[in-house]
């Protein structure tokens, strides 16, 4: 009598989290570990309530988001936990407390083990500087790619002329609450 392996259905998260192992992302925390993850027994998570800030603050009752370029990730009934490096862009300005799209929030770069707060948040970094900083106080705004390039105008008549136009790409890589849609 042969034992068909039964597979774990893949939902929603998982297909998500697939897509996005080794690039920059931003999700939103219920406990965390600093420490790196080896895929071998969790290491012990603490609540990001007991988190001490660089100023001494706390959290207290605000979200807390980590950063971190996406190593893996292991999702139980509920439980979704990553392991997160340090992000690729190279400024941690943004690290500590922030005005996050008309929220004031704490962020925080890996690396680090996160278990994900419910209902699940998370989506894709914006690698340059300019975008990244948009993106964090636009809601929804991911990218900004030009889309024409003007000319020069030599002598001040257009208005503006120079700069290239551009346009917010925000549907669907940030929709970050339920991920990319089937």
């Amino acid at each position: 009598m042969s034992v068909e392996s039964t597979q774990r259905p893949k939902w929603q998260i998982d297909r998500l989290l697939e897509s996005l192992i080794d690039r920059d992302i931003r999700v939103a925390a219920q406990a965390f570990s600093p420490t790196s993850w080896t895929g071998e027994g969790l290491p012990r998570l603490r609540p990001v309530r007991d988190l001490f800030l660089p100023d001494n603050s706390r959290p207290d009752s605000l979200p807390v988001f980590f950063e971190g370029r996406l190593r893996s990730f292991e999702r139980t009934i509920g439980v979704v936990v990553v392991c997160l490096d340090s992000p690729t862009t190279p400024d941690p300005a943004s690290e500590g407390t922030n005005l996050f799209r008309a929220e004031t929030v704490v962020i925080l770069r890996g690396p680090a083990v996160v278990q994900l707060a419910f209902p699940f948040h998370v989506e894709r970094v914006p690698t340059d500087a300019e975008n990244y900083w948009r993106d964090l106080r636009v809601p929804r705004a991911q990218f900004e790619f030009p889309l024409v390039s003007v000319p020069k105008d030599p002598f001040g008549i257009m208005g503006g002329a120079g700069k290239p136009q551009g346009a917010v790409i925000s549907s669907p890589c940030s929709d970050s609450k339920t991920g990319p849609s089937d």
